[in-house]
Order: C-alpha cells, then structure tokens, then sequence
C-alpha cells in the first residue's frame, strides 16, 4: 500500500467501469494540453481580487509572519481537491448530490445553503474586485457593477463550458504579476525567514491567519471541481491523471501568486500599516513598474482574478442547488435556457444578489477579509463531508482513501479546520473586548 491510500497497480479490482477497469495509478500525473481544466481553473479562482486583497493586507500590515501559513497551505489545498477529482470520476456526480445519497437530504440542504450564503457574499467579493478596478480609473462605481454582472451572465447564457473555462484560465494567469513583483524586491532572505516564524495576539492578526485559511481552502472549490469533472465528462483513467496534474499545478501556482502578493507589499512598505484601497497596491508595484503600468497590471491581475472567481462561484452554487433539489443536469451548460430553466435561474439568482448587496455600498478591503474569514469559519463543514465521503463505499475499494494516508488526511484536515475556528473566534472575541475597554 502507497502513502496515497489507494492499492497499487496490480491491487486494482475496480467495479466501476468507467475507470476502464484500469489502473488507479495514484502516484502518477499525465501531462498535456488537456490538464488544464477545472482543477486549474478552480485554483487560479482561488486568487481572486479578495484573496489577493487579503494576502496584500497580509503583507503590508505584518509583514512576512503570515508566509509559512502560505507555504503550510500547498498540500491542504492539493489534498482536499485531490478528493474531489476522485469522487467526481468514481461516482459521476457532484459534491451536494453525494452528501445527499449518503448521508441523506436534511444534511445535504445544510450544506447547501451554507454554500448558497458564502457563495453569494463571494460574488460580492468578485465584483468589488472588478469595481476597484473601475474607481482606478475614474470610472462610476455603479455602472462598473452592472457591466461586471452582464459579462458573467452573458458569457454563461452563451458560452460552452469547455469555452468558459478557457477563458477563466487566460484571465486568471494575469494574476502572475505578483510573482514578478516579489522577484523585483527580492528582500534579504534572511529577514523574510525570522519574520517568517514570528506572530502576535493581536485580534487583527488571529483573523487573519483564518481569513488566509478560507482564502486558500474555499468550500466553493470543492463543490465546484466536483461538478465539473462531471460536466466535462472525465471517466478514463488518463483523464483522471490528467487532472490530479491540473490540480496539482495550480495548487502550486495560485499559492506562488498569493505568496508574491504578500512579500510584494511587505517588502514595498518600510513601515508596517493597514492596506486601505487598491491604490495602495498600485503604489507598491511602482517601482518596478512605474504608475501608469503598476495601474494596467493590477486591473487586469483583480479583472483577470474576480472575472475567473466569479464563473466559478456562480456555477458552484448552481450546480449545489440543482443537486440539493434533485434536479441536477451535469451538462446543463450545454443546453439553452429554456431547456434548463432552474439551472440557468438560479445562477442568475446568484450573480443579481452579489451585485445588489455591492451596490448598497461596502468598504471593499474590509469586505473581502470578512468574506475570507467567513471562507475559513465554514471550511470544516464542506472539508469534512469531502472527506467522509472519501473514506466511505461511495468511492470503489482501490479508490478509496485508505490505510496511513486516510489518517493523515484526518490528523491534517482537523488540524487546518481547528487552526481556522479557534484563531477567527479569537480574533473576533480580541476585537469585541478591545471594542469595550
């Protein structure tokens, strides 16, 4: 047995067809054109403009004493939508319609409407990122919602998934910026590792190490990945390979970007203080970069990230309800919306109400940490149904997480989801007494 839980080649005597019969070859990664698909796609979502926000806040407030938690969230990210890749092959169905078959539909509808109020608060996230973008440029704050809301809607109405996914990923790799910025200051190695092992009570602080937490591990991530393994019909095993290596890269790649952001606007400010707005950012790429183009590269970076997020939040929650109501269409998408009205409405649904409660009015840092913080409060439910599912006969016996790497996974997961409860009630309760004396 591998350190991966799952039976070695030879070992296999897999029922589901739909593996070919074949080999779970859990160590291996297939790599070509087609890896980039929804584990890419799903993780370069990750580093939307709120994630980036709270890594930038992350830095500019204190300094590097958050970058080991960034570097510590690689494999948790991996392993969690490593799950997710399993369970989407093996059972063809999503995350929602398994917690339904399995653990019934009173469990299912709480975790849905768990991820229905982060999802909504997400596209809140996603489109204060496109509106920050906008008030760089003097451009109405209102008018920037709306054409946010209309780009989403419409290219979900007329596009493929195939298609939409495309684009999430050229959108997303935008957010690549950071990682040159962090090459450009390159700060004194030695200072980034003391700092790197140092931290505080501070209430701020303890939000923060859950916001970044949630910022990484979203349960949006999970319900997603899941419903679009299904949606893209992946069944083979080098499809599955293929998609672990997706998933794989872009565990590494939107934690690289996260960790560029951080050390970018650590090592850009002398002096430790709050990040207030997006000019701030464009001010600490400015050396390297100069104004004018600090400007353009962040507004695609927070365009490329919120639009890439946004896609993926609202077809998450979708997919969720439809299965929660047992309605479920995998390959809705490729359908027009008269022939799958519920689908195509509630995902309208999602993307008016972010774009309502944004123009009410909000601060857009202190919106997308509390957004973040939320992420981090609710992972444990979806992380721990993924991974209850994963131990479970939901998965056929050579698939299923097993043996020394099933109690890794439950030591790691628990470990993550009390770090992520305990430091937001922490910090949380630190400001409310603060607040009082």
């Amino acid at each position: 047995m591998n350190i991966s839980g799952t039976a070695a080649p030879e070992d296999i005597e897999c029922e589901d067809t739909s593996l070919e019969q074949s080999k779970w070859k859990s160590p291996s990664f297939a790599c070509s054109a087609s890896l980039f698909g929804p584990g890419l796609l799903v993780c370069l979502a990750d580093t939307d403009a709120g994630c980036l926000l709270v890594a930038g806040q992350s830095g500019s407030r204190w300094g590097y004493k958050l970058l080991f938690l960034q570097i510590a969230l690689i494999p948790v990210l991996f392993m969690a939508q490593d799950l997710t890749v399993r369970l989407g092959v093996c059972t063809k169905q999503g995350h929602s319609a398994c917690i339904r078959d399995h653990f019934g539909p009173r469990w299912c509808w709480f975790a849905t409407v768990l991820l229905l109020l982060e999802c909504v608060v997400a596209m809140v996230s996603e489109m204060s990122g496109i509106a920050a973008v906008s008030h760089l440029w003097g451009l109405n704050y209102a008018v920037s919602v709306l054409v946010a809301a209309f780009v989403i809607i419409g290219a979900v109405m007329s596009l493929r998934y195939r298609q939409i996914e495309v684009i999430g990923i050229i959108l997303g790799m935008f957010e690549l910026v950071f990682v040159f910025t962090m090459l450009y200051y390159h700060p004194s190695l030695n200072e980034v590792l003391k700092d790197s092992f140092t931290g505080t009570s501070d209430p701020e602080y303890l939000k923060l190490i859950s916001a970044n937490i949630g910022a990484v591990v979203m349960p949006w991530m999970v319900y997603f990945q899941q419903s679009a393994i299904v949606a893209r019909r992946l069944r083979s095993q080098s499809q599955l390979d293929e998609e672990r290596t997706g998933t794989l890269l872009g565990s590494f790649l939107t934690q690289l970007i996260m960790i560029g952001a951080l050390v970018t606007l650590a090592a850009a400010h002398s002096v430790s203080r709050d990040l207030r707005n997006t000019e701030d950012i464009v001010r600490a790429l400015a050396p390297a970069f100069g104004v004018f183009w600090s400007k353009i590269l962040i507004s695609f970076a927070f365009l490329g990230g919120s639009l890439c997020a946004a896609f993926v939040v609202a077809l998450a929650a979708t997919w969720a309800l439809c299965e929660a109501a047992n309605l479920e269409d995998a390959f809705a998408l490729e359908q027009s919306p008269t022939e799958a009205p519920f689908f195509y409405g509630s995902f309208l649904m999602v993307v008016l109400l972010g774009a309502l409660v944004l123009l009410s009015g909000v601060n857009t840092v202190k919106l997308n940490v509390a957004v973040e913080l939320l992420d981090g409060i609710l992972m444990p439910v979806a992380v721990g149904f993924l991974y209850l599912l994963a131990i479970s006969p939901v998965l056929p016996e050579p698939v299923r997480v097993k043996g020394l790497y099933k109690w890794v996974l439950g030591v790691v997961f628990s470990l993550v989801a009390f770090v992520s409860l305990s430091s937001a009630l922490a910090g949380l309760l630190g400001h409310e007494l603060l607040s009082t004396t």
